[in-house]
């Protein structure tokens, strides 16, 4: 058991448990699996790891760990991942998988290579979308003999992303929330940001063009792939990752009144019933307007204004129930 528990290793190779019999699914080839980890995540990250690494030992899974040391390791660990490797797993949360993701997709060709997840960290969006389950022996076995999804991903200025792309306010929020207090309390870091953001009430104004036409002027702009937002709450319930398209959330007024509005609708879920917002299927959007503010991928300041922004060359496949 030590071997499942000593994170601080580089690499730790498991083998399935052989006093457990084979049932139909452990017929074909046992998966070869790579789990990127992050070795300084918090004590209870570490504690679940170790839980679902332990739960391998009853499914016919080959598993190694990667741990990373700094930002962009995971992306580089995708990049270069042995073609013998049928899994690339992220331990982490939605920033982790986003480096993870644009690794894969720097690979030439169509990639045999899957995605799998293991949801630990501040916020599991993509997780949730795709009903990853969290209980230790469930994802274990998922992970082992789990079916392919393939998603359509997004890329902004290059950078690919699979849940959204924001800028206006939710992008100044995350990225004036402090890291350090992010670890230390969460999600509520940026509830408290979020505040002082609408205190200043900075007035801001962005041109967004749909699909080479429509074009819109708006006070904050998220261009959606995934349904979900910042956890459980929806911006675009009709948003799919699995369409090759974007729901492109347009919230036209700025000032507090209107985005505490905004905010107040998406708690209860009937931001689609608030006074200047609208949502716009597209495959291709282009957003500009006050040069260099940051653009938030997947949760993560990753680019500036302005963006281009359409969807992947290719489909990205993921293990999902």
């Amino acid at each position: 058991m030590r071997r499942f528990l000593n994170l601080s290793e580089s690499a730790v190779v498991t083998r399935p448990d052989e006093s457990v019999a084979p049932s139909e699914s452990h017929l074909s080839p046992a998966r070869r699996l790579l789990v990127i980890h992050n070795p300084t995540a918090g004590r209870g990250e570490r504690r679940r790891l170790a839980a679902i690494l332990a739960a391998f030992r009853k499914e016919a899974v080959h598993v190694e760990l990667q741990a990373t040391a700094s930002a962009g390791d995971a992306e580089r660990v995708a990049r270069d991942c042995r073609s013998d490797i049928d899994v690339l797993v992220v331990a982490g949360g939605d920033g982790t998988i986003n480096e993870a993701t644009n690794g894969l997709m720097a690979w030439e060709g169509a990639s045999v290579l899957a995605l799998g997840i293991i949801p630990i960290g501040t916020t599991n969006v993509l997780a949730r979308d795709l009903r990853i389950p969290r209980q230790a022996d469930a994802l274990a076995r998922l992970l082992a003999h789990g079916r392919t999804r393939e998603i359509h991903v997004g890329c902004a200025n290059g950078r690919y992303f699979s849940l959204m792309c924001g800028v206006g306010m939710d992008a100044h929020i995350v990225n004036r929330t402090s890291l350090r207090l992010k670890k230390r309390i969460g999600k509520l870091a940026y509830v408290l940001q979020g505040l002082r953001e609408l205190v200043a009430g900075v007035p801001r104004r962005y041109r967004v063009e749909i699909d080479g036409s429509e074009v819109v002027e708006a006070a904050s702009v998220i261009v959606a792939k995934s349904r979900f937002y910042g956890g459980e709450f929806q911006l675009a319930p009709q948003a799919d990752i699995g369409k090759p398209e974007f729901q492109v959330c347009l919230f036209l007024r700025g000032g507090r009144l209107s985005t505490l509005l905004y905010i107040i609708g998406m708690g209860i879920g009937h931001l689609d019933r608030m006074p200047g917002y609208r949502t716009v299927a597209a495959k291709a959007v282009r957003i500009s307007g006050h040069d260099g503010d940051p653009a938030q991928l997947d949760g993560d300041c990753r680019g500036n204004l302005p963006l281009e922004i359409g969807l992947g060359e290719r489909p990205l496949s993921v293990i999902v129930p």
